[in-house]
């Protein structure tokens, strides 16, 4: 008899975990009132979401004190979206946390975020320059390396060589930027429909005839392209622009990214491997983007801390890099009168 009990409750069990779809609110409120160590870390997570949002609000604070700077007022805006990032993507998570259907819009919603953020970024460094002319201008004569990643960073790439900075590079690498806002809504828009029709399921069904893999294949791509034409831009101009502190705003975005992107892909590689185990009806696919959104949550905290020391500046005067070089040239000595 007791043998045939723990067979049934293996085989409900086992039931459960089959159910690969992420569950409805108040299938995992119930879950959550008998692990109450599962309740505490949910409880942790909003806590520390509210927190990001906090300093998100007070750095913008800041800008807006300070926004008659002609240093700051360039960048004002781009500024504000920069920093949107952190706090959305705790928002997001946090929402996936309490309503788990609602990952896939969480997930597509970062991506789409994040191809924004990379834009904004180029654009800040281009306007503190002065724009795309003051660039030319500044740079001419000058040559920008295409060899850099994540595209292109060692010999694989023999046919990648420098370009000289002129109209035409400047507009390939803004173009390089400007796709990703055009193919990740794109790619949105499909995923949903998919979704939708149950033919697109996260962390499920890569296979060559599956939908979700082309999709996934595209936005990867696409995101490399942004991250390489990002990465070509601040390589090229981050001797001029260091008094603007740019090595950490693009530190802050770069490590965003990357964490995003790393985190996200080793946790759909655990959960192939059913790590961490299925829990009657949370899957090892559901424990593992719960974990994911739960560490996302931690991290864009101390992300935002690291992003408000970048940003939060008081750039009281913009000066052409120009000027700048031409201040620094060697000044004739002044003349001896005897």
């Amino acid at each position: 008899m007791k043998n045939k009990t723990m067979a049934n409750n293996s085989s409900v069990q086992d039931m459960d975990c089959r159910h690969k779809d992420f569950p409805v609110s108040s299938i995992l409120f119930s879950e959550l009132e008998r692990e109450p160590a599962i309740l505490a870390l949910t409880i942790t997570a909003a806590v520390l979401c509210v927190a990001t949002v906090i300093l998100y609000f007070l750095t913008i604070k800041f800008i807006y004190a300070h926004r008659r700077l002609e240093g700051m007022k360039i960048n004002k805006y781009k500024v504000i979206v920069m920093l949107g990032l952190y706090p959305l993507v705790s928002c997001v998570c946090m929402l996936s946390l309490l309503l788990p259907r609602t990952t896939m819009i969480a997930e597509l919603t970062i991506a789409m975020y994040m191809a924004l953020c990379i834009i904004m970024f180029v654009r800040i460094v281009v306007d503190y320059m002065g724009g795309f002319k003051a660039v030319c201008k500044e740079m001419e004569g000058e040559e920008m390396s295409f060899r850099t990643g994540p595209c292109c960073c060692c010999c694989c790439c023999p046919g990648v060589n420098k370009q000289r900075v002129n109209r035409v590079n400047l507009k390939r690498v803004n173009f390089m930027t400007l796709q990703g806002a055009v193919v990740r809504p794109v790619i949105t828009v499909l995923a949903l429909i998919l979704w939708a029709d149950n033919r697109y399921i996260l962390g499920e069904d890569m296979s060559p005839s599956a939908a979700s893999l082309y999709l996934n294949l595209i936005g990867a791509v696409s995101s490399m392209v942004a991250m390489w034409a990002m990465m070509v831009t601040f390589r090229s101009l981050r001797v001029r622009l260091s008094d603007y502190n740019i090595g950490k705003k693009f530190a802050a975005l770069q490590l965003t990214i990357v964490v995003v992107n790393l985190q996200g892909f080793v946790f759909q590689i655990l959960a192939k491997y059913n790590i961490p185990e299925c829990v009657k009806a949370l899957s090892s696919t559901v424990r593992a983007y719960r974990s994911d959104h739960f560490l996302l949550i931690v991290e864009m905290l101390l992300l935002m801390i690291f992003a408000r020391f970048a940003f939060r500046r008081k750039e009281e005067s913009y000066r052409p890099p120009s000027r700048e070089v031409t201040n620094t040239e060697p000044q004739p000595p002044p003349p001896t009168y005897l």
